[in-house]
Formats: structure tokens, C-alpha cells, sequence
């Protein structure tokens, strides 16, 4: 029970800080977890880096080396792999350093909240840092932390110190400040080595993120209150814009009552899914159309109902029933006849020996 628990919650603290996109400039994203005790399939120390919505880099506590996640080869450019070494290996000794740090902050937490925010398993322990970089070339950023999928501690940039977000977290907030006399320290990094780091990995994966992948395509339906809901579930594609929607009778946009969402994958592409409540209607067609920049024209995938499905496996197995019954009459009939030649032969062999003996 515990365990899955634990599951659940950091894949919604992951999600929740991966989903957020910059329209309008750039984000390098931080999101470091610690949990309290071993869980089979888990490091007990992860830190993973996203260059605006896209997983760009990790470290945890089982290999602890930093490292990118997408290969050296498809988009190292301008960029000596040298600089690129002492940079990782740089990475790597900040992030063992935090492992001991973020321990110790962990187990400041447990013992003044230990008992008011139980998870019902293993203490998980979570801190953002985001720096910003804005398309007039201003910067920004913040820092949270959470526990047991919480937020308790932010930094307030303007007045350079941790306050709680919670009631429950305000007792002990003094006794951070004094002891993790780090907002100084945060902010300077978010408005200079953050940005950087920012800009070396922007260029550092410039070719990947110029990719074009194109999108499949699945169409489902389901039954609904009101009739039939169709669903086009559009996956795999990058960059991330992609208009989805669904045509009836070949030019009637249908409208969805549901807000569609692009979510993103862990390979780094994009996936959304459009549904829209329908009342079947003699002769009428449905369709979905995707329009995406990784298309030369808008890809059309239309909707076929199961009972059209059925008329067709219907008329397919007739028509294969026909050709087996002509088959079978052809084939008794040569055998009737085949049958019928030799007895007259027989007979006629009869009379000649008949005729013979007398």
C-alpha cells in the first residue's frame, strides 16, 4: 500500500512540473526528490533538469553522475564535447553535495511535520528551482519545497528568505533561516549560473528540439448519455502546436465540450485527445483532422461505426461463402461426371465380353 502510494505521488509531482510550458521565453526547471526510506525501483536520490517542458538531464543517487538524456550525436553542435565533459563533470560534484545537504533539510522537516503530513508510506521530501529567461532578455525565477506532495517553503526573492506557505510549516521557519542560510546564495545562482547553464543546454540541443516528427493517429468511440462520444487520440509528434478536430460530413467543425490538453511524453514528444459527443445520423460521416508542422497537409482520419464494420466483415464473409459454394458445385460436378464416364466405359467393356464368349 505504502509503496504505491509513493508510486502515485511522485508521478504527480513529475508531471506537475513537466506539463508547464513558456510561451514566451525559456525555463531551466530543477526537480529534486528524496525519499526517507528504500523502495525497490526507486533511487533513494533523483534530480531531474527540463529545458522548458522537456526532460533534459538527470542524476540520482544510484549512479551518482549527472548526465543528458538524449544521444551526443544528433545534436552536438559548435560545442567542443570537452567543455560539454568538465561541464557534466561540474554537474555531477554540485549535485553529490546537494544529496548530503537535502538529507539533512530532509530530516529537519520529519521532525516538525512528520506527523501532520503522512503520506501512509515512505516520507517524500521534493524541491523546485526554476530560473526564467524572458524574450526581452529580462530573468526570473522561484524556489519551493515540498513534503508528502505539499508545498511548505518558498523563497521570497524580494525579501531573500524561506517563509512557509503552510500554517503548519510557519513554527519552524526561524530556525530554517538560521540554519540554511541559502536565499542569497538561490538567488544569485537563479539570475546568473542558472541562466547559463540554460543557454549552454539551448544550444546544446538546438537540433533536437528544430526536429519534425509526425503524429499517428487513433480513432475510438464509447457510448455516452446523449449518444455516441468520439474520440481522436493524436501521439508522438514534436514540436508541440498541433491542431486537432473533428468534421462532419466533411465540413462542419464539431465543437468538444472538453478541454483538450498536450501532454507531454517521456521520449520528448507530444500527445493529446479530442472528444466530441455526436447523435448518429443516417448517411452522416465523421472525421478527424490533424494539422501539424511535421505535415505537408492536414492529415485526415475518418471515423468508421461498428455497424458499418459489420456490414463490411458481413459482405466480406458472403462474398467468401459464394465463391466456396461455387467452388464446392464445380468440384462435385466434375467428380459426378468423372464417375459417370467410367461406369459407361465398365459397361461397355461387359457387353464386349459377353459378345466374346458366345
Amino acid at each position: 500500500m505504502g509503496h504505491t502510494v509513493l508510486l502515485l505521488l511522485l508521478l504527480l509531482l513529475s508531471l506537475g512540473v513537466c506539463a508547464v510550458h513558456c510561451a514566451d521565453g525559456h525555463t531551466l526547471r530543477y526537480l529534486i526528490t528524496r525519499i526517507f526510506s528504500p523502495t525497490p525501483g526507486l533511487p533513494i536520490y533523483t534530480v531531474y533538469a527540463y529545458i522548458d517542458d522537456f526532460k533534459c538531464g538527470k542524476y540520482n543517487s544510484d549512479t551518482r553522475r549527472a548526465q543528458f538524456l538524449i544521444p551526443l550525436n544528433e545534436s552536438l553542435i559548435a560545442i567542443p564535447q570537452k567543455v560539454l565533459a568538465e561541464h557534466m563533470e561540474t554537474q555531477t560534484k554540485s549535485a553529490q553535495e546537494l544529496e548530503i545537504t537535502e538529507r539533512d533539510q530532509m530530516e529537519f522537516i520529519m521532525g516538525f511535520l512528520n506527523k501532520t503530513y503522512d503520506n501512509g508510506g515512505s516520507p517524500v521530501y521534493q524541491r523546485r528551482l526554476v530560473c526564467e529567461l524572458n524574450e526581452d532578455g529580462t530573468t526570473g525565477g522561484y524556489e519551493n519545497i515540498a513534503y508528502n506532495g505539499k508545498e511548505i517553503i518558498a523563497l521570497d526573492k524580494e525579501k531573500v528568505v524561506y517563509v512557509s506557505v503552510t500554517q503548519e510549516a510557519l513554527v519552524m521557519m526561524d530556525q530554517w533561516n538560521k540554519r540554511y542560510d541559502y536565499a542569497t546564495v538561490i538567488k544569485i545562482y537563479m539570475e546568473n549560473e542558472c541562466i547559463q547553464n540554460m543557454k549552454l543546454y539551448l544550444h546544446y540541443f538546438s537540433a533536437y528540439t528544430k526536429r519534425k516528427v509526425h503524429p499517428k493517429v487513433k480513432i475510438s468511440s464509447s457510448e455516452s448519455d446523449r449518444g455516441r462520444k468520439l474520440h481522436c487520440w493524436v501521439y508522438g509528434f514534436y514540436p508541440r502546436d498541433v491542431e486537432v478536430k473533428w468534421i462532419k460530413n466533411e465540413r462542419d467543425e464539431i465543437y468538444s465540450e472538453e478541454s483538450a490538453e498536450i501532454l507531454p511524453n517521456p521520449d520528448g514528444t507530444y500527445q493529446i485527445r479530442v472528444s466530441v459527443e455526436v447523435t448518429p445520423e443516417e448517411g452522416a460521416t465523421y472525421s478527424c483532422h490533424v494539422d501539424h508542422s511535421s505535415l505537408e497537409n492536414p492529415l485526415v482520419v475518418p471515423f468508421e461505426s461498428s455497424n458499418r464494420n459489420m456490414l463490411y466483415l458481413l459482405i466480406g464473409g458472403t462474398a467468401l461463402l459464394v465463391l466456396a459454394l461455387f467452388a464446392l458445385g464445380i468440384f462435385i460436378y466434375k467428380r459426378r461426371k468423372s464417375k459417370g464416364l467410367g461406369s459407361g466405359q465398365n459397361r461397355s467393356n461387359d457387353m464386349n465380353l459377353l459378345q466374346l464368349q458366345k
